[in-house]
């Protein structure tokens, strides 16, 4: 080591030595000198103690700062006998401990004795919550695809503002057959943002984007046409930057150069973004495509999957009441599970009326709606154009429409949209459903798409049903319970009424209805509960004269006609009845049970017609029912 070289790192050490240290150096120098001159043993002795202290002093504050020593400081120490050119060449990437030196003089290497430099650090407190969302099991529990999406690009949103110091970041997708922009998910540090879902695409620069595809930036807002600029804050916000770029999904449904979204992000400092924010916004597009890819497969497949259960719950419906009435309510409750709904009803053909009839209705709000019963006007509303044309049809805004919806005067005071679907088999048509919300531009041809395919399930259903009805129109006899077919019954009850009014007669309906029905579909199955019918039947046939008449009426109520009976004789006949139908037992699959029953008679008056004996009988047949059942009541 040449002797400038030991004097600079000499003078280092000095310029490192604290204040405290340069007085122990002093000291240790004057003691040292004075025990040279000194002839006084004493005072030598003194000077001696007080310099080697001095050195300790000096030493062990050294070592405590960690200072690199003679080693260290300099180049690697070369033997005099090693030849030049043997010497190992040690490079730097940047720079040589000369460079770094002389390029910063007032930060030399300090030299230590056995220990090492440490800067002071703070240590990092580990928190579960920084790296994993700890509750996201219970936000994502039970939810559909659309909100693990939303949840998710709600991340991916936070994780772009903060990158780039935003202010607000949103996703808004692109509904090309409405014509609107709606809003999925958005971060923002202001209060003034508007949360409404949906806005029209119009000369904003985000409509920009979604029309024209290119991205666009500007890095100075204009506050006085900020709100029409970006049409997504309620009041003028001190926005400087703003940028948004089209997210692409090229499908089959959609051209590969139409956006099916938009990416928006703003700042409050101004020329705050440029290319190298295109860049990284073009990487988070392709991120977010990518996401849009998965859960757009994942929630046709979700989608697929509700409406094959919703067809097999509208089965399994038919199997244990097979009636209109039946697949009308099983239609409407499965459609309102897969649409967005505030009205649903169902229209059907009114055989006795040759009118079309409200038959079934749906009213999530309780408020003014149409009844059930109500006949529609086939010629001037909407329903009625698509009864007549045969065809699905949306309407976006009833309000704006020129015709009422059922019929002139009805009474809905609410407007929105509505998804007409004709319930049409091969043949004929059997009626219509209508979906209704209180918001406009709801349906799209995707939702006419799902739902069309329920109305074909419930459209097959009742052309077996009519069909079934065109069949028993030929035959006497009940193939199941081996009575009267409705038909010849209701022919019979015309003649006997018309008889008895005729001649002064008395006559008497009995209705018979067996409770529980749905408890014994379910317990028993379709045929364990045919089973049922066939005892009820073959009982019922053991206890009437030759000359009285035992029909079914529908799925599981059967009537009597007793002729020459007065009511009274009537209701003690269905009074014995009801005992013993309650008093036998049968076994189906090797398990014993018993069932009730509830009756209604009515008797008929001078000059009443069969159809309100039937009416009448029926009535208080369901009186009996909501009476709690296995019991008699008469009119």
């Amino acid at each position: 080591m040449t002797s400038a070289r030991v004097v600079d790192i000499v003078r280092s050490w000095v310029n490192k030595l604290t204040l405290t240290q340069e007085l122990a150096v002093s000291a240790g120098a004057v003691a040292f000198l004075t025990s040279v001159l000194t002839s006084d043993p004493l005072w030598r002795v003194v000077a001696i103690l007080v310099g080697g202290s001095s050195i300790a002093y000096l030493i062990v504050t050294l070592r405590s700062r960690g200072l690199p020593d003679l080693e260290a400081e300099g180049e690697p120490m070369i033997s005099e006998e090693t030849e030049p050119d043997m010497r190992p060449e040690i490079e730097e990437p940047n720079s040589s401990p000369e460079v770094e030196r002389e390029n910063a003089p007032d930060s030399p290497a300090i030299p230590s004795f056995g220990g090492s430099r440490k800067s002071p650090t703070v240590e990092y407190e580990f928190k579960l919550s920084d790296f994993i969302d700890v509750q996201e099991d219970v936000l994502l529990k039970d939810a559909g695809p659309k909100s693990e999406f939303s949840y998710l690009m709600k991340k991916v949103l936070t994780v772009i503002k903060e990158v780039v110091f935003g202010h607000t970041a949103a996703l808004y997708w692109i509904n090309r057959e409405k014509h609107q922009l709606v809003l999925d998910s958005y971060v923002t540090d202001s209060e003034w943002f508007t949360t409404h879902r949906r806005r029209e695409i119009g000369s904003d620069l985000i409509s920009q984007v979604a029309v024209t595809g290119h991205p666009r930036i500007l890095n100075s807002v204009n506050s006085a046409g900020q709100l029409e600029l970006l049409g997504y804050y309620q009041t003028t916000v001190s926005i400087q930057s703003f940028v948004a770029v089209p997210i692409f999904y090229p499908r089959a449904a959609v051209k590969s150069d139409d956006p099916v979204a938009v990416l928006v992000l703003d700042c409050l400092g101004e020329d705050a973004f440029g290319s190298e924010t295109m860049t990284l916004l073009g990487d988070y597009s392709k991120l977010i495509s990518a996401l849009i890819k998965s859960y757009t497969g994942k929630y046709d497949l979700l989608l697929d999957s509700e409406v094959v259960r919703s067809i097999s719950r509208i089965r399994d419906q038919m199997k244990y009441e097979f009636s209109a009435h039946s697949i009308v309510r099983a239609l409407a409750e499965e459609t309102s599970r897969l649409v967005a709904w505030d009205y649903i009803s169902v229209i059907v053909l009114d055989e006795s009326r040759k009118s079309w009839v409200i038959q079934f209705v749906m009213n999530r709000m309780n408020d003014s709606y149409v009844a059930v019963g109500q006949e529609i006007d086939p010629n001037n509303s909407i329903t009625g154009s698509v009864l007549q044309g045969g065809m699905p049809r949306v309407v976006d805004h009833t309000g704006s429409a020129a015709l009422p919806r059922f019929y002139r005067a009805e009474r809905i005071e609410s407007n929105g949209s509505m998804m007409i679907l004709p319930v049409n088999s091969l043949s004929r048509c059997y009626g219509a459903m209508v979906v209704e919300s209180k918001d406009t531009r709801v349906y799209s041809e995707a939702d006419v798409r799902v739902i069309q395919k329920l109305v074909d399930s419930a459209s097959w259903g009742l052309e077996v049903l009519s069909l079934n009805d065109v069949v028993n129109n030929y035959v006497l006899v009940d193939e199941t319970t081996g009575v009267a077919t409705r038909k010849y019954f209701m022919e019979r009850v015309h003649e006997e009424v018309q008889r008895a009014n005729d001649f002064e007669e008395d006559v008497t309906l009995v209705m018979i209805s067996i409770d529980g029905v749905n408890e014994h579909l379910t317990r028993y199955g379709k045929d364990g509960f045919d089973f049922v019918l066939q005892n009820v039947g073959r009982m019922l046939r053991a206890a009437i004269r030759p000359y009285d008449l035992v029909g079914r009426f529908d799925f599981n109520r059967f009537a009597v006609l007793l002729v020459n009976t007065t009511a009274n004789d009537a209701y003690l006949w269905a009074e014995k009845f009801r005992k013993n139908i309650a008093s036998n037992v049968m076994n189906v699959d090797q398990k014993t049970f018993s069932v009730t029953v509830s009756v209604g008679v009515c008797g008929a008056v001078n000059d009443i017609s069969d159809l309100e004996l039937m009416e009448h009988a029926g009535h208080v047949l369901a009186k009996a029912v909501e009476a709690g059942g296995n019991m008699v009541r008469v009119y």
